[in-house]
């Protein structure tokens, strides 16, 4: 009978014990990092927003906006709120303005097509605003249909008046074939950063010198995916992060998702696809039932200019919506209208970011 060598029969066992004892670890802290990583989803899932009233409603027969007003972007500056948007009559796109010195009287103040906000073509959509400091200059950011939705600015020294913003010209020429749509800028101490959606999915940043800008920009850079359009990008007021605010889209429904980086081209970090639904709407009784879901829309900032700070607690986001009962029939043609929503906080409050 042959002898058996325990030492190597304990040499041979101890390879996969220690094996197993690492795949333990691995599973473990896997599992640790699984449950903080949903117990910060859950908490994003839980948020909930009031919805507060109306805002801005579509125009009257024949008017420029008459089918549907979108896409906001707003700031609040000397007094006065200034809001830009995107227009639908029944033929085209275009950009609308409307300013009031409360956000309730903007439904009865004067509005104005920016007739020369356009490309080739009438059509212009999606506008970001902002004041440069560094030139003085209010910017108008947003897209036509030239070269398949080309990113365009145009400045001006007087944001009141309608009339003086500047021929526009293209940000930068584009150089690849997919859809690039939904463009936004944000700017640290040294450089400016452009973010947009590419092919309806990747997250796009280019960068340039604040000296450079509004020309300039570097090579682009993947540094999110998976999401729809409509990326907006804030930096955090006291904490110095950026947040990402982006939309998403299942059957025609949509709504906000948030990211979070320490820098604008990242790493960006997803915090919860959830942060902002319809499910998460809770409704006052003065303001009615004026949307279900939560589409594109602007925090109202802590100031207008280039930084495009927000205070996230208890934030305000002028969004575009609509009932599940009006979402039906062709898109450019639904009538998508403006209103407010506040987050509200785990004491219950709502505090509005104060205005500077």
């Amino acid at each position: 009978m042959a002898q058996i060598n325990f030492e190597q029969l304990n040499s041979a066992v101890s390879l996969p014990t220690a094996f197993l004892r690492n795949i333990a670890c691995l599973v473990i802290c896997t599992a640790i990092s699984g449950i903080i990583a949903d117990a910060e989803a859950a908490e994003n899932d839980n948020n909930q927003w009031s919805v507060d009233s109306l805002v801005l409603l579509p125009g009257p027969k024949g008017s420029f906006d008459e089918v549907a007003v979108k896409d906001p972007t707003v700031v609040f500056y000397e007094g006065t709120w200034h809001v830009f948007y995107t227009a639908r009559s029944k033929e085209e796109y275009t950009t609308g303005y409307v300013s009031a010195e409360t956000l309730a009287g903007l439904q009865k103040a004067p509005r104005h097509e920016l007739k020369m906000i356009r490309g080739q073509k009438r059509y212009a959509c999606a506008p970001q605003v902002f004041y440069y400091e560094p030139q003085r200059k209010w910017y108008l950011i947003f897209q036509t249909l030239d070269s398949t939705y080309q990113p365009m600015f145009s400045t001006t020294s007087t944001i009141s008046d309608p009339d003086s913003w500047s021929d526009p010209q293209p940000l930068l020429t584009k150089d690849t074939k997919q859809k690039w749509i939904d463009f936004w800028i944000i700017c640290d101490e040294k450089r400016a950063y452009l973010f947009y959606t590419m092919a309806h999915s990747g997250v796009m940043v280019r960068s340039t010198s604040l000296a450079e800008f509004p020309k300039g920009w570097g090579k682009a850079q993947k540094v999110f995916d998976n999401i729809h359009e409509a990326v907006h990008v804030y930096k955090a007021k006291g904490s110095g992060d950026f947040h990402m605010i982006y939309e998403l889209e299942k059957g025609g429904v949509r709504s906000f998702g948030l990211a979070t980086a320490p820098h604008p081209e990242g790493p960006w970090k997803k915090v919860a696809d959830h942060y902002a639904a319809g499910d998460q709407l809770r409704y006052q009784e003065e303001s009615g039932k004026w949307t279900e879901m939560v589409s594109h829309g602007e925090v109202l900032r802590s100031g207008y200019d280039q930084n495009m700070e927000f205070d996230p607690q208890g934030c305000q986001w002028l969004i575009q919506g609509i009932t599940n009962q009006e979402l039906n029939g062709h898109y450019d043609l639904l009538p998508w209208k403006l209103g407010l929503i506040t987050k509200i906080e785990e004491n219950g409050e709502q505090t509005p970011a104060p205005r500077e």
